[in-house]
C-alpha cells in the first residue's frame, strides 16, 4: 500500500514538473517572439514609437496598439494563408461584400451587396457580378433569406467545398460551389467584345465574348485592374495585346477600389504603359527609408513587342477614395512619364448617402492617400512574420509623395458623380465616357 502511495506522489510530481516546463517553455517562446519582433521594429519601422511601449500582452496586441494601421503580426499559419492568397492561389466562392441596412442605399435596396467578384472564381464563372444584392440561398434542401449579415455568413460558413449551393440575387439565381482557383485581376472590354482572364492549369487564357460595353465609343477600350497580386502584370500584357489587335487608340484604366498590392507587380505593369516611350524614366518611383536610404523600383520583365501600349495612346484613369498605395504609385508613373496629366484622372464624387454610410466624408473627390510602403520579415525557423511600415514612396519625378493627401482636385484631377462605390450597370463609367469623349 505504501509503495502505491509513493508511486502516486512520484507521478503527480512528474506531471507537475512537466506542466511547469510546458508553461515555462510557452512563456519563453512568447518572450522570444516578442524580442524578435521588437528588434525588427526598432531596426526597420519608419515612424517613431512612443516612450511607453511596454510589453503587457500578446505580440499582436502590442503591434495593434503601438504601430500604424498597416503593420501586422502574422502567426505561421496566418502568414502561409496570406502568401497563398497574394500569389493568386485562392479558395472559396470568390466574393467580397458589405451589408447595407434598409433606408440607406439611394436605390432603396438593402442586404448583401456584392462589392467584388474575383475573376476566374466559382462566383465569377457562375455569372455573379459586383453590384448585385444577394437575397437568399439554398443548400441541402434548406433555403435561407439573408435578412441580416449574420444570416449570410452563417449560411456561407455552413457548407463545405464541393457542396452545390444556389444564391438568389436581385438579378438572377446562380448555382456554384466553393473550390480552389487561380484568381485573375484584370478584364477588358470594347464596345462589342469582353475579354476575361481564365486559367487552364497554370496557363493564362484570354476568353472573348460578345458581352462588350455599349457605352464605349468605337476605338476605345476599358480595362479594370482590381489588385496588384498574382499574375496581374502578365494579365495586363495579354489584354494590351488584345487592345493592339483590336485597333483601339484610346484606353480607360479603371483603378476604382483598387487598394494596391506588391510594388514589384506595380513596376512590372508600369513598363507596359511606358516601354514604348523614347524618354521613359528608368524607374517606377522609389522608397525612402528612415535612415535616408533610397530603393528605386525597377523591373527586368520584357514583354512581346505587341504587349506594350503604343506611344500616343489617349489614356484616362478612373479612381476613387479606395484607390490606394500601388494604384496611386502607378498613376504617379503615368503622370511622371507624360502618359497622362492630372486632368486625365477622374475621381469619384459620392453622394451624401454613401459618404455617411462609409464614413469617408474626409476622403471624397480624391484617392486614398497611401504613400508609404510595408516590408514583411519572416522568422526563418518558426515561420511567424511581422509586416512593418518601412518607407515613404516617391514618384519617378523624384519629389512627389501623395501620403495623406492623395490625388485630388487641387492638383487638377476631375470629378465624376457617383451614387455608390459599386453598382451593377456602372452608371459612372457611362458618365465618364460622356465627360471624356463628349
Amino acid at each position: 500500500m505504501k509503495k502505491n502511495v509513493v508511486k502516486k506522489i512520484v507521478y503527480v510530481l512528474i506531471i507537475s514538473v512537466f506542466a511547469f516546463a510546458v508553461l515555462l517553455c510557452g512563456c519563453n517562446t512568447q518572450t522570444a517572439t516578442f524580442n524578435w519582433v521588437k528588434a525588427k521594429i526598432e531596426r526597420h519601422y519608419y515612424w517613431d514609437l512612443p516612450d511607453e511601449t511596454e510589453y503587457n500582452g500578446s505580440v499582436s496586441e502590442y503591434v495593434e496598439r503601438y504601430l500604424d494601421a498597416y503593420s501586422r503580426f502574422y502567426t505561421a499559419e496566418e502568414y502561409r494563408a496570406a502568401m497563398a492568397t497574394y500569389s493568386g492561389n485562392m479558395s472559396g466562392l470568390g466574393i467580397s461584400y458589405e451589408f447595407v441596412p434598409s433606408g440607406v442605399h439611394s436605390d432603396g435596396k438593402s442586404g448583401i451587396l456584392l462589392k467584388r467578384v474575383v475573376g476566374n472564381s466559382p462566383a465569377h464563372r457562375a455569372g455573379l457580378r459586383a453590384g448585385e444584392f444577394l437575397l437568399g440561398g439554398a443548400c441541402g434542401g434548406q433555403t435561407v433569406l439573408f435578412k441580416t449579415e449574420s444570416s449570410f455568413t452563417n449560411f456561407i460558413d455552413g457548407f463545405s467545398a464541393g457542396d452545390e449551393i444556389v444564391l438568389y440575387s436581385d438579378r438572377s439565381e446562380y448555382r456554384l460551389a466553393k473550390a480552389n482557383y487561380t484568381a485573375s485581376y484584370c478584364a477588358m472590354s470594347t464596345k462589342d467584345t469582353a475579354y476575361n482572364i481564365t486559367y487552364e492549369g497554370e496557363t493564362l487564357v484570354v476568353e472573348e465574348s460578345a458581352d462588350g460595353k455599349s457605352c464605349l465609343p468605337s476605338g476605345v477600350a476599358y480595362m479594370r485592374l482590381d489588385q496588384f497580386y498574382g499574375n496581374a502584370a502578365y494579365e495586363t500584357a495579354a489584354l494590351i495585346e488584345k487592345f493592339n489587335q483590336s485597333g483601339c487608340s484610346s484606353l480607360i484604366l479603371d483603378l476604382r477600389s483598387n487598394g494596391g498590392g506588391y510594388v514589384n507587380v506595380m513596376s512590372d505593369i508600369s513598363v507596359i504603359y511606358t516601354g514604348q516611350l523614347q524618354n521613359r524614366i528608368n524607374n517606377c518611383g522609389y522608397a525612402k527609408y528612415k535612415n535616408g536610404d533610397r530603393e528605386y523600383f525597377t523591373t527586368s520583365v520584357t514583354y512581346a513587342a505587341n504587349q506594350y501600349l503604343p506611344s500616343g495612346t489617349k489614356v484616362s484613369v478612373l479612381a476613387d477614395n479606395g484607390t490606394a498605395s500601388a494604384s496611386e504609385a502607378l498613376i504617379g508613373v503615368l503622370i511622371s512619364n507624360g502618359v497622362i496629366n492630372y486632368s486625365d484622372v477622374y475621381v469619384s464624387d459620392f453622394n451624401s448617402a454613401y459618404l455617411n454610410f462609409s464614413g469617408t466624408q474626409n476622403k471624397n473627390c480624391r484617392t486614398y492617400g497611401k504613400g508609404i510602403m510595408q516590408t514583411t520579415y519572416q522568422h526563418a525557423l518558426y515561420g511567424y512574420a511581422i509586416k512593418l511600415t518601412t518607407a515613404k514612396i516617391f514618384w519617378p519625378d523624384g519629389t512627389t509623395c501623395i501620403h495623406d493627401t492623395g490625388l485630388n482636385t487641387t492638383l487638377g484631377c476631375k470629378t465624376l458623380y457617383a451614387e455608390w462605390d459599386v453598382d451593377y450597370d456602372d452608371a459612372q463609367l457611362a458618365l465618364a465616357v460622356t465627360q471624356i469623349y463628349g
